[in-house]
């Protein structure tokens, strides 16, 4: 006997089982046509697509917040012999959601493939990275959503390989003026990076969560020189700096990142001193060099003050340079002025600060090879 045929026909039981099934079932094919027409589908699919995109590594959960709906593609890029790789996202209808184009590149920094254009004005992200957010707060408002962070990757401790990682945003969906929007577009850079090494075999050293970030600092963000607490603080002692005219300073936070500095100035901040700490890709091929031949043909006291160390560093970094350049004023400091063995001890204390927060040996004179 089969179950159709069972029983009352008047709201048994197992009737009424029957019906509330068949009314659910109807209710779901109902459900799932609105969600179809809707674009829930499309939703749902493009979503899962996220979770896959680049190879897997993309951020998925942090970019979904930063671009707030729009619907984006994800594509990967290589460079030759994979050299670098490039995990781009771009927005699929600009008219509806604006530009958007987000690009991390990320390569291994024994290959020295990427220059990663980093500057001593960039915002440390602190939170346990060694890394810079380029951003200038006082931009026109049609370019607040363009910005670029860098990141420097140690693999485990060792001295043989690295990972360095970029990220270029050009979007019109972000204000990056905004606290919130730098974090979150942070966050991208730092789980795309990390998801991209430990799946090229690099133990990754993870920071925290970036909860925030700063900007870049702009040579109006002088401050009385008595004032440092960042990558100004220590170099000079009070009486050092009345001696040399310095009365205001332009510095960052303090927290490691590819390029490091502090501006030494006068009254109304005109630049006398600069120091510049660069670390592995933050240093240039041609700057390099630049500060190569300079180590090389000055020995003793340097006419124009340009002094460099040099350090062994791990992994992402291998080496650093440290320079001190004198600016070139005729309201400034001449070369008869110039107090030499205070100067190189200045760009010690800077440099040796520097270095301990990035693991590197004590900086010296001496060149450091590549060890790339």
């Amino acid at each position: 006997m089969t179950e159709e045929t069972t029983g009352p026909l008047d709201g048994s039981p197992r009737r009424g089982r029957k019906l509330v099934a068949g009314l659910t079932a109807g209710a779901a094919l109902v459900a799932g046509a609105l969600f179809w027409a809707s674009g829930g589908w499309d939703s749902w699919r493009h979503d899962r697509a996220l979770d896959s995109a680049c190879d897997g590594d993309l951020a998925a959960g942090p970019l979904r917040e930063l671009v707030a709906g729009a619907e984006v593609t994800a594509e990967i890029r290589r460079g030759r012999a994979d050299s670098w790789w490039q995990c781009k996202v771009s927005g699929v209808d600009d008219e509806e959601d604006g530009r958007i184009d987000l690009r991390v590149t990320v390569s291994r920094a024994g290959d020295r493939a990427l220059d990663i254009g980093a500057a001593r004005t960039d915002a440390p992200l602190g939170h346990g990275w060694t890394g810079g957010f380029a951003f200038d707060p006082d931009r026109d408002a049609d370019d607040r959503g363009d910005a670029t962070a860098t990141l420097l990757l140690d693999c485990g401790g060792k001295r043989t390989d690295g990972v360095v990682a970029q990220l270029t945003a050009r979007t019109d969906r972000l204000d990056l003026g905004r606290p919130e929007d730098r974090a979150r577009l942070t966050a991208v850079l730092t789980g795309t990076a990390t998801a991209y090494a430990r799946r090229t075999g690099c133990a990754v050293v993870e920071g925290e969560p970036v909860k925030r970030v700063g900007v870049s600092v702009t040579a109006w963000d002088y401050q009385p020189v008595g004032t440092v607490s960042g990558s100004c603080a220590g170099i000079l002692d009070a009486a050092t700096a009345a001696r040399w005219g310095v009365r205001t300073a332009v510095e960052t936070a303090p927290g490691p990142k590819p390029v490091e500095g502090c501006v030494l100035g006068g009254l109304r901040g005109a630049p006398l001193y600069e120091f510049t700490a660069a670390y592995g890709a933050g240093l240039s091929w041609s700057e390099e060099e630049r500060l190569e031949d300079r180590t090389d043909d000055r020995k003793g006291d340097v006419p124009d003050g340009g002094y460099v160390l040099w350090a062994a560093c791990p992994e992402g970094t291998k080496r650093a340079a440290y320079a001190v350049t004198v600016a070139d004023r005729t309201d400034g400091p001449s070369e008869l002025a110039l107090d030499h063995p205070a100067l190189r001890a200045a760009l010690q204390r800077f440099a040796d600060r520097s270095a301990k927060a990035h693991g590197c040996d004590a900086p010296s004179t001496e060149p450091v090879d590549d060890l790339g």
